[in-house]
């Protein structure tokens, strides 16, 4: 290649690599606008699971309660087992 070649293909190279810049530039910033529509959906996923994970605790509290309710009141109940055996 002689010099006059070079002088034509120069500024081809140099808007041929600006323009794939460009292009990566964009890629980039679709990319970019993608995640943040996929953190946003995220978001959303992590509040609806924190609101169903707060109603499950609010049901296995209910529950514990229900249940030391009825040990209580299996407590003051009278042994079967003792009655039988002592009656016999």
């Amino acid at each position: 290649m002689d010099d006059s070649t070079r002088l034509l293909l120069n500024p081809v190279i140099q808007y041929g690599f600006a323009g794939l810049c460009v292009i990566l530039l964009g890629i980039l910033v679709w990319l970019i606008k993608q995640l943040l529509g996929v953190i946003d959906r995220n978001n959303e996923v992590i509040a609806t699971n924190t609101l169903a994970i707060q109603a499950v605790d609010a049901n296995a509290k209910e529950a514990k309660d229900v249940m030391i309710e009825l040990k209580d009141e299996l407590y003051r109940r009278p042994c079967i087992a003792r009655l039988k055996v002592g009656g016999s």
